[in-house]
């Protein structure tokens, strides 16, 4: 499981940068595995492999989750110069540029200012690094709080100090549909869906998930002209998908659906195709 594949920036805070791989990491990582007789499939190559049950070992899949801008800029180049298979899950919002990638908007504030004062005159003092991180974790537990339905409302009250463009850091690094397109035509690529507005499963109820996931992959579908046949939960933990959630999308007859429940997958996951495990990919973690 990755996010992002970009260089690490100075003056950026670690909660952000720990969700990138470097591109460098990327290709020492697929040259490793291959080099010691690992195969890297596809999410259709698993699903093959489970439903026959074949007999196979040292298979490795490659996804990357929401739609960032530095999958098509930097990993793609990478896995085509490898001939190695990946999964995109994109979340709608991304390529429909609507998305509020707050966590990075948050991170630009906090690292411009060596003090933030909120609506609710909390004032934070962050001059130096590890204050900074401290202050951006303070204030990511207030926002993760929100409401779905006033969510904006929200950011907007609690930072109405300061002139913020919610949207800008998706204009940044959130790929376009043209981008998409082209990724979707190479084999190598799928194009698997992630909701329209990556909101928690467990907050929604049962239409507002069936409108999430199903309005997102038609509009996928429309843009790439394919049927999608994978599906990864958002945040995917134990807390953000559950039991209902694994029977609701069950009968979606998705081929695979991922969570980031961490661990490998085996021939016991033929029946659990709806909450396969994933590992996620970190820097210099070989």
């Amino acid at each position: 499981m990755l996010h992002r594949v970009y260089p690490f920036e100075p003056n950026k805070l670690a909660p952000n940068e720990n969700m990138k791989i470097s591109p460098d990491f990327l290709e020492k990582f697929i040259l490793k595995f291959k080099s010691i007789g690992h195969e890297f499939i596809s999410l259709d190559k698993l699903h093959e492999i489970l439903i026959n049950g074949e007999s196979v070992k040292n298979k490795i899949i490659l996804t990357l989750d929401d739609g960032y801008l530095d999958n098509f800029t930097h990993a793609y180049p990478i896995f085509k110069k490898h001939n190695v298979p990946f999964t995109i899950y994109v979340t709608t919002s991304f390529p429909e540029k609507k998305a509020i990638l707050w966590w990075y908007v948050l991170e630009d504030l906090i690292v411009a200012n060596d003090e933030i004062t909120l609506s609710n005159q909390r004032r934070y003092i962050c001059a130096t690094i590890e204050q900074k991180i401290e202050v951006f974790m303070q204030i990511r537990e207030l926002i993760i709080s929100f409401e779905r339905d006033d969510f904006l409302v929200n950011l907007n009250k609690l930072f109405e100090n300061y002139i913020i463009d919610w949207h800008v850091k998706c204009d940044e690094l959130a790929m376009s549909w043209s981008q998409i397109v082209e990724l979707a035509k190479d084999n190598l690529c799928t194009i698997a869906g992630h909701t329209k507005n990556h909101f928690a499963m467990t907050k929604l109820s049962l239409d507002e998930i069936i409108d999430e996931v199903m309005d997102a992959n038609e509009l996928i579908r429309l843009e790439i002209g394919k049927n999608i046949e994978h599906f990864a939960y958002p945040f995917g933990g134990v807390n953000e998908v559950g039991q209902r959630e694994f029977d609701i999308i069950r009968t979606m007859k998705f081929k695979t659906v991922t969570t980031t429940r961490h661990g490998a997958i085996n021939f016991k996951h033929k029946n659990f195709l709806e909450r396969l495990p994933r590992i996620m990919l970190v820097e210099n973690s070989i």
